[in-house]
């Protein structure tokens, strides 16, 4: 009789360990967490929110700064809803740029939000995050935001709501969370093509297209490059990193 009775309180430890160590974890974590986990929601963004679970990638990749940018945000000149904008994305030039923090646009105020590239990953205020010539919106892998956007090959003019129910979140990473650049090695975001590199100059040109982007908050936009390197007066400069942008709100 006792032997029974001891093989059953073995039998119910067995059991009661097996079920702790195959407990759910905690919301809002993955099996991989900052280690490496699955990227959780990658099709988030545009479609209702998102962030990331391959926290520890991103922070390789983006290398956030805990600082805020000092980049000036001003606006050229406003025509109906349509406005032009002057962003200093600068970011300390090539050599200075990975210890100097991105900019946070919000397209509908056409201002800097004040947000630290750490804090900015949970904040929902910006819609772009800009930084030389990288670019990305507010969702998926690059924020927590519903934000996202989509290419367009049209004239700005003729660019309407509905052009952009193709708009896609940031997906920087696959559902192993190894990074998906660029060929030159930057995070493969939505605004990865915006640019054409001349050579003769050695410049990054911007091509003639037109951006749908949604917001941080699901608000709808569109937005056209114009400059890299314009002036305070909007027009040719000899500093890079320096967008001119026609932004209008959908």
């Amino acid at each position: 009789m006792k032997r029974i009775v001891a093989i059953g309180v073995v039998a119910w430890v067995a059991v009661a360990a097996a079920c702790s160590s195959s407990d759910p974890p905690a919301s809002g974590s993955s099996s991989g967490g900052a280690d490496g986990g699955s990227s959780g929601s990658a099709d988030g963004g545009a479609e209702g929110g998102g962030g990331t679970q391959c926290s520890r990638q991103r922070d390789d990749l983006l290398v956030p700064i805990a600082k805020v940018s000092t980049g000036e945000v001003t606006v050229l000149s406003t025509s109906g809803k349509t406005k032009t904008i002057l962003v200093d994305a600068s970011a300390g030039g090539t050599t200075g740029a990975r210890t100097r923090p991105r900019l946070y646009l919000n397209l509908e105020r056409a201002a800097r939000v004040d947000v630290t590239d750490p804090d900015a990953f949970t904040n929902t205020d910006w819609d772009l995050a800009l930084k030389r010539t990288v670019i990305y919106t507010n969702s998926g892998d690059g924020g927590s935001g519903q934000g996202g956007a989509v290419k367009l090959v049209k004239g700005f003019a003729s660019v309407t709501d509905a052009d952009l129910s193709g708009a896609k979140p940031e997906k920087f990473f696959d559902a192993d969370c190894n990074v998906v650049p660029t060929p030159i090695g930057d995070p493969a975001s939505t605004f990865a093509d915006w640019y054409d590199y001349d050579t003769a100059t050695n410049l990054p040109t911007p091509r003639v297209l037109t951006y749908g982007v949604v917001g941080g908050t699901g608000k709808k936009y569109k937005v056209m490059i114009e400059s890299y390197s314009s002036a305070k007066d909007g027009g040719a400069g000899d500093v890079t990193g320096i967008y001119r942008l026609k932004v209008e709100a959908l």
